[in-house]
């Protein structure tokens, strides 16, 4: 009997050993290859979603890629490897791991390869955007301080067509001026977005009157001085679109460090500034 089993091995032929073991990984590499999808798909809702604290960074999203990329191929490699060895010691060793190995790794290695590529040329990218320098109309207050600029050049124009926001009042506490909100520069780094409005259809008086009731346009004693504004813009440095298009006597400034699409100015008095991301 002993002869016959060393013929079998000599010949190749005889039963199949190792069966039971090879359907097992088989049924096992797929499942890592879902569970990889699953891994490497979620860095990025990570990356993409939820609050910016929260969010993933660009290092933490190469390293589940990687752990993905471990289970869906790593895996399967060393399994290949070990049962080819396998075969060859004993030429009747199943090949269903090697066919599922194979088959996995066809799916798997494109993937791969083209997401972690995709995500070393992001991050090499991100690297160079970071060590550029922030624009000169980005470092237009560098030396200055954007809040008050934002405020005085508010104020006047509001003043200029009539109103007066220190006079202006929401829920008890005096409305309107410039408030910020965090930003990021065109190198990517965090800085500060100024905006400046004054909306009297919003506020009331010391006393709670609203200053503008609904069936008017303009609080009282507001005039239509446009001119007046833009003449006084000019000497802040600023220049005047009409928007008449839009709306009748509306006007938007435009300056290198104003977002000047969603700014604009119109008897009322109505008016909104909003600077660009400017460096903190």
């Amino acid at each position: 009997m002993g002869t016959e089993q060393q013929d079998w091995r000599d010949q190749g032929t005889g039963p199949t050993t190792g069966r039971g073991n090879a359907i097992a990984i088989a049924l096992v590499l797929p499942v890592l290859l879902v569970v990889s999808w699953a891994v490497q798909i979620g860095a990025y809702m990570a990356r993409d979603f939820g609050s910016m604290d929260d969010r993933l960074g660009a290092g933490g999203v190469l390293t589940r890629l990687v752990i993905g990329a471990v289970l869906a191929v790593g895996i399967p490699v060393v399994v290949l490897v070990v049962q080819v060895r396998a075969r060859r010691r004993k030429p009747r060793h199943s090949l269903v791991a090697v066919v599922a190995a194979i088959v996995v790794l066809v799916i798997a290695v494109p993937w791969n390869g083209l997401v972690l590529t995709s995500q070393v040329r992001s991050m090499a990218a991100d690297a160079q955007q970071w060590a550029q320098p922030a624009t000169a109309a980005e470092r237009h207050f560098a030396d200055g301080d954007a809040r008050a600029t934002l405020e005085r050049i508010g104020d006047r124009t509001v003043r200029i067509l009539g109103g007066d926001r220190k006079s202006a009042y929401r829920d008890g506490e005096r409305a309107g001026g410039a408030y910020s909100e965090d930003c990021q520069l065109s190198n990517a780094h965090q800085g500060v977005r100024w905006m400046y409005w004054y909306d009297p259809g919003e506020y009331t008086d010391e006393q709670g009157n609203e200053l503008l009731p609904e069936d008017h346009t303009v609080i009282e004693g507001a005039n239509r001085d446009v001119d007046g504004v833009r003449e006084y813009w000019a000497s802040e440095g600023i220049d005047a679109r009409s928007e008449e298009d839009m709306v009748p006597d509306q006007i938007a400034p435009t300056a290198d460090w104003l977002a000047s699409g969603s700014s604009y100015s119109r008897p009322g008095p109505d008016v909104d500034f909003r600077t660009i991301c400017l460096v903190r």
